[in-house]
């Protein structure tokens, strides 16, 4: 049996080995792209109340953690389970899950709770079912942005003119609102809503978009996000991002059911992806990759990213435990 606790002043010291055995692995193990914070960082968010932190302890020594946030109104969003060494890791994660649930039971009714499993952490799926817990399976895509052949294959393949009435365009700050109105739409009956519901709400989505164009989500590069226009109205979106130093992200990409069946998506991609290599053989970005998730049943979208020249990279389980029902 093994013990739980909340973290607390008293650990702080002796808690940082664990942690930043976890930062030593993040890359590898998790599939990390950005470095998390360092100790101190950490324990300064846990302070303030941005983070919190259940510690496994074994003989009174922090040997694995889960951490998590209440900070987006209507979810839990669990980060990270690591546990040290691999003796018997299920049973200490099922711990952790287990003295997580406890802690969090009372906003249970009102929130949902989101868990990427990415990494290593998928392991722990078919024992997280036990639990509730839902799936939707995420491709993660990627565009090689050294390879030659790719780039060559994406400027020469033929141009697919618009149809009459509609434009592509630079995403600008006036376009905010319609953005924000465009994701909702989009989104509201898309799989994501399992394990993020602001797409339900135009409020929700308003969050969502206000976090991807003012760089929380990463930095933020207006001059390769695009907007469809219909008749000068925002009907259809593809927005680009920089996650890492040099990893390129196409957070979201969506447009109105009434203007789908059309390749249109598939036009404003390719303007990012042209834009975005562009800026970086100009030197305005240094960019290795540029990637993005995409729901593993959704053969129309995974299509569209291929014909771009994105390839798979891997597939992760994004877990959910709905509400509880009153």
């Amino acid at each position: 049996m093994y013990q739980t606790k909340v973290l607390s002043g008293e650990y702080f010291k002796i808690f940082g080995g664990v942690y930043n055995d976890f930062r030593s692995v993040c890359r590898k193990d998790y599939k990390f792209e950005i470095e998390p914070l360092d100790y101190a960082g950490f324990i300064e968010y846990f302070e303030k109340g941005f983070l919190e932190c259940i510690i496994l302890l074994e003989d009174d020594i922090p040997t694995g953690f889960l951490t998590y946030s209440l900070a987006v109104k209507d979810v839990v969003e669990l980060f990270i389970i690591h546990i040290l060494g691999d003796e018997n890791v299920n049973e200490k994660r099922n711990a952790l899950m287990s003295a997580f649930l406890q802690n969090i039971m009372h906003f249970r009714a009102e929130r949902l709770i989101s868990y990427p499993m990415c990494g290593k952490q998928a392991e722990y799926r078919d024992t997280l079912k036990n639990y509730g817990f839902e799936f939707v399976d995420l491709a993660v895509v990627v565009f090689d942005t050294n390879d030659k052949k790719k780039q060559r294959d994406l400027a020469q393949a033929p141009v697919v003119n618009l149809p009459i009435g509609y434009k592509v365009v630079p995403y600008r700050d006036i376009y905010f609102e319609e953005l924000s109105n465009a994701i909702h739409h989009s989104f509201k009956n898309a799989s994501d809503i399992n394990f993020d519901p602001r797409f339900l709400t135009l409020d929700g989505s308003r969050d969502v978009a206000d976090k991807i164009v003012n760089s929380i989500y990463g930095r933020f590069i207006p001059q390769a996000s695009k907007v469809l226009l219909h008749e000068n109205k925002l009907v259809g979106f593809c927005l680009a991002n920089i996650t890492a130093g040099s990893i390129g992200n196409i957070p979201l990409v969506g447009i109105l059911q009434e203007h789908r069946g059309m390749g249109l998506s598939r036009i404003m991609l390719r303007s990012v992806m042209e834009d975005l290599l562009k800026s970086s053989k100009m030197g305005y970005l240094k960019l290795s990759e540029v990637n993005a998730s995409v729901d593993n049943n959704n053969a129309s979208a995974r299509r569209m990213y291929r014909d771009i020249g994105f390839e798979d990279a891997y597939i992760y389980p994004q877990a959910y435990l709905p509400r509880i029902s009153a």
